[in-house]
């Protein structure tokens, strides 16, 4: 099993297996659409709550060998028993750190973001800076021109000049050369899990929001160009639209919407689009997302990979195979958005992009779901059973911890003195330490001498408790054990 821990400037900060650096809570919010953020909660007799610094520490969480966030802390607070708490933003919002100047830019795509990337690197320091990666978002002509007369921050500008205008979705990959910022079409990276109901989904949200919906859209192209009298090209404040490819009409509606909610008006403009009939397309492609409003659909999920199986994990910014029949849910949808709560796994949820998904309407339809809902929770009890049991493993699993207890003085001040040292490990509040092999227990001592501790840690593996005398001490020393589970 792959082990989470945190590390702040390169120190470690959280390990599962080192009672001294526990914390309370390690929940990292993934989001395809967004800049994804960590929030970080340790008591408060932690040793190393100082070495946080918002704005400035670089905050790492890996799970086994892979990174799963790396930012920085916005804000720190405490709570009435003192629990310190940070919130953390992703890497990504370094590009928040820079600004813009104005500038005049006509190429391919691609370029206009290496401009970009280069204005900002050349801005800050190594720690926040990208190398630019894939780019698989086009531009039907390959050739884009854009201008600004104002500076603007750097995050800004790509969403405004780039996101908003041809789509697609901002990545980060952690190298051994850098941090690799991709700009994505879409993402091709797919889960080799399977989240089915009965199975490892838990529970279902779905959520429609109708104040977004619309029946009739105006879209809006390019500005329109001319050239004046010496040959120069103007740009005048006339826009593209659909009215020659559309009937004479500048708008494009959904008569069934209209018949069901009356005619609710909106518009949206494409900067890259100079064609009627392409602007036509993506408007009426557009609609069709405008006329539902917007569906959220949150998943409670059993992630295998969390209990111990040797699976990859799933996240967002990947696809993943959903299927609930009573939710009318059977496909493979993109994971939008991942809450992932390291300290207690069961309560990880996804929410997957509603393109496809159908939602039943009528009363009618919703008793027939209910009906093999009930058939289906009858036949799988044994099953959910399971998933209850997967879940308690993971709540068992997440809670182990470890307790050195000294039989003697813990300072030694005459020669000839020694204590009886004893790691005890807690699974919750339970002793499992005589359920543990002896070759689990590895002692460690930190001293001033790096060679003989190193020759001291050797002797003392495979014990569940030791003697220390004042010969181990010397001038000055700490010991701690390592427990392999």
């Amino acid at each position: 099993m792959s082990i989470f821990r945190i590390y702040v400037d390169g120190a470690l900060f959280y390990h599962p297996n080192l009672s001294k650096l526990a914390i309370t809570q390690a929940k990292v919010s993934e989001d395809a659409e967004s800049v994804d953020s960590l929030t970080l909660s340790a008591p408060y007799n932690h040793p190393y709550l100082q070495d946080i610094h918002p704005m400035s520490s670089v905050i790492v969480c890996k799970k086994g060998e892979d990174t799963v966030f790396e930012g920085r802390a916005l804000d720190d607070g405490s709570d009435f028993y003192n629990t310190h708490t940070w919130t953390c933003e992703s890497c990504l919002a370094y590009l928040k750190d820079t600004l813009q100047p104005p500038f005049t830019y006509k190429g391919p795509l691609k370029g206009l973001l290496e401009y970009f990337i280069r204005i900002h690197n050349e801005a800050v320091e190594e720690q926040k800076r990208f190398i630019l990666g894939n780019v698989t978002v086009k531009d039907n002509n390959d050739y884009i021109a854009y201008s600004s007369s104002d500076y603007s921050i750097t995050m800004d500008a790509i969403k405004n000049k780039l996101l908003d205008t041809h789509g697609g979705y901002l990545q980060v990959r952690y190298t051994d050369k850098g941090k690799v910022l991709d700009y994505l079409e879409d993402f091709n990276m797919r889960s080799l899990q399977k989240v089915e109901f009965g199975k490892n989904l838990l529970d279902v949200k779905i959520t429609r929001d109708h104040t977004e919906r619309a029946t009739a859209l105006i879209p809006l192209g390019a500005k329109k160009k001319t050239t004046d009298e010496e040959g120069t090209e103007i740009e005048s404040d006339e826009r593209v639209d659909i009215t020659s490819v559309n009937g004479g009409k500048n708008y494009v509606c959904d008569e069934d919407a209209i018949k069901e909610i009356g005619w609710i008006w909106t518009s949206e403009v494409w900067e890259d689009v100079t064609l009627p009939g392409n602007l036509l397309r993506k408007a009426n492609s557009r609609l069709a997302d405008l006329v539902n409003g917007i569906t959220s659909i949150e998943l409670s999920i059993v992630d295998e990979s969390d209990t111990g199986a040797d699976i990859g994990d799933i996240r967002a910014r990947m696809y993943v195979e959903c299927i609930s029949k009573p939710h009318g849910i059977n496909g493979t949808y993109l994971v939008v958005s991942r809450s992932r709560d390291y300290l207690n796994p069961a309560g990880n949820t996804i929410t997957i992009g509603a393109s496809g998904v159908t939602l039943t309407a009528t009363s009618t339809k919703q008793n027939k779901n209910i009906e093999i809902l009930e058939d289906d929770l009858f036949g799988q009890t044994s099953r959910i059973d399971g998933i209850d049991k997967k879940v308690d493993d993971i709540n068992a699993q997440k809670m182990y911890r470890t307790e050195l207890v000294v039989d003697g003085v813990s300072i030694f001040k005459n020669k000839g003195q020694s204590s009886i040292m004893s790691c005890n490990v807690y699974s919750w509040d339970k002793d499992i330490t005589d359920s543990l092999d002896a070759s689990c227990f590895i002692w460690h001592r930190k001293s001033s001498d790096e060679e003989a501790d190193i020759e001291w840690d050797k002797n003392h593996i495979g014990k569940k408790q030791i003697t220390i005398t004042t010969e181990d001490v010397y001038d000055n020393a700490s010991f701690y054990c390592e427990v392999n589970l």
